[in-house]
């Protein structure tokens, strides 16, 4: 199931953000099973303030505790497992909100093939989040005018600034050169990528050798770039395979298999299972 990015009524504008609480999301998504698998159409950043427990992104379960920051990106499958002790903030936005922050990009926070999808602050880092939080959420709720919007993403570019500061020292950090590449490989990844489309494609595209493109991501992401595309590639026959309107043919045309078999080969080689058997795991409910 998509779920599409929709204001909390407590605030009057009409901007792609917000902030809402595990009783809003209750609230209002009341009509969907938040333990089922969906597939979120904005960007989340969900912060842990009390409780312990599990939560699933992308069909792998990561546990919580006070402290601990998830990020979902766009299109991401993530699902909850209910706990009536969990108190957490859900900021969320969209892609068109997102670019909208001023240069110094911090969109490749959301980078779940680079980064781990979660992180736990230690205490310090933690109460000076929640601070920020209160800024905004104090700016969200005054009256609207020409200087709400701008404020909104000011603060939010000093919070995602702060959260980039820890995410970094999860990874190695990209050299200038090194990022320009990575970037283009990526957009060409997210917007492109297809069973039909090799090493050699993206290398030619960047304008640099297979090896130096493999060298690059085994530095940065630990993975070659067959690797890396094969991971990717799983992932978005997972989410495909969410829409029970579509077919496993229908699948493996979408992604570029030349038969449907194909797609059951690869997919059964990474996951060890078929995508029927996967199916039964995480859709039926």
């Amino acid at each position: 199931m998509n779920i599409p990015f929709t204001k909390v009524k407590l605030y009057h504008t009409k901007m792609e953000f917000q902030i809402a609480n595990m009783k809003t999301l209750f609230e209002k998504k009341a009509n969907h099973n938040l333990e089922e698998p969906h597939i979120l159409d904005f960007n989340l950043i969900m912060i842990v303030v009390e409780g312990e427990g599990s939560h699933n992104i992308d069909f792998k379960e990561y546990k919580y505790k006070k402290g601990s920051i998830f990020f979902v990106k766009r299109n991401q499958v993530h699902s909850f497992k209910i706990n009536p002790d969990l108190d957490c903030y859900l900021l969320e936005f969209t892609d068109t909100f997102l670019n909208r922050l001023v240069k110094n990009s911090v969109y490749d926070i959301f980078d779940y093939m680079r980064y781990p999808v979660h992180m736990n602050l230690d205490l310090n880092s933690f109460n000076d989040i929640l601070i920020n939080i209160n800024i905004i959420n104090s700016q969200l709720k005054t009256n609207d005018d020409e200087f709400k919007e701008p404020i909104l993403q000011s603060l939010l570019q000093s919070l995602l600034l702060q959260l980039k500061r820890k995410r970094k020292k999860q990874t190695l950090n990209l050299k200038d050169k090194d990022q320009i590449i990575y970037q283009k490989f990526l957009n060409i990844v997210h917007n492109s990528h297809k069973y039909s489309m090799k090493v050699d494609n993206y290398s030619r595209e960047l304008n640099i050798s297979a090896r130096t493109l493999t060298n690059l991501l085994n530095k940065y992401t630990g993975k070659s770039t067959k690797t890396y595309l094969n991971e990717f590639l799983l992932f978005e026959i997972k989410r495909y395979l969410l829409d029970e309107s579509l077919s496993i043919q229908e699948i493996s045309n979408i992604l570029d298999f030349d038969e449907a078999t194909n797609l059951i080969k690869f997919f059964k080689k990474l996951e060890n299972k078929t995508p029927s058997e996967f199916k039964k795991d995480y859709c039926n409910y």
